[in-house]
């Protein structure tokens, strides 16, 4: 969000999948200008969550066409920038296909090896642009001392993604993770 995509005043950014990589592109986002910041998942409370931490909007895609409602949202234009990091092939063929001409989408989901997504060249002639991103594409020994820096000054609020277990529950906390009712479980030893 911060180093690749960096998105411009008014933009319109979109981020699949409101997991812990997911709502932390909603709180970096929240830090850009982007005007218009979409979450979409399939579990209500991450887009209730998603909502708290700067999402302007958000999509629920086990009840709506994704790919419409985007259109709709942007008026026929398409999305200015994307974030695919749900993994879901279906999800990272739908973000290709709604993005404005001079867009960008960073696939960081992780779906099977060898796993393709459709791409129609001619469309990608306007401009559009596809890419993949690794560690944030950051300097670690800069970027994370700066990350320290915006949660200290609550800009960025991790500790809303963590739910602590302890360790005899690491059945429930497996469970919570697998149903998405927690983000980001955290065990605790004795």
């Amino acid at each position: 969000m911060l180093n690749v995509l960096r998105p411009h005043p008014g933009s319109m950014l979109v981020i699949f999948g409101a997991g812990g990589v997911g709502l932390s592109a909603v709180m970096a986002a929240a830090l850009t200008g982007a005007a218009h910041i979409v979450a979409v998942d399939v579990v209500p409370s991450r887009l209730e969550l998603a909502r708290e931490l700067g999402a302007t909007a958000t999509i629920d895609a086990g009840s709506v066409d994704v790919g419409e409602a985007l259109r709709e949202m942007s008026g026929g234009r398409g999305v200015d920038y994307i974030i695919e990091s749900s993994g879901n092939l279906g999800a990272a063929t739908t973000a290709v296909q709604i993005l404005a001409a001079r867009g960008t989408c960073a696939l960081l989901g992780a779906p099977p090896a060898g796993s393709t997504v459709p791409v129609d060249v001619n469309y990608m002639h306007l401009g559009r642009r596809v890419i993949g991103v690794a560690e944030g594409d950051s300097v670690p020994q800069v970027f994370l001392p700066a990350l320290a820096r915006l949660h200290e000054l609550g800009k960025l609020p991790l500790e809303r993604l963590v739910r602590h277990y302890r360790f005899e529950d690491i059945e429930q906390a497996a469970a919570d993770a697998e149903s998405g009712a927690t983000i980001k479980p955290v065990l605790l030893f004795d």
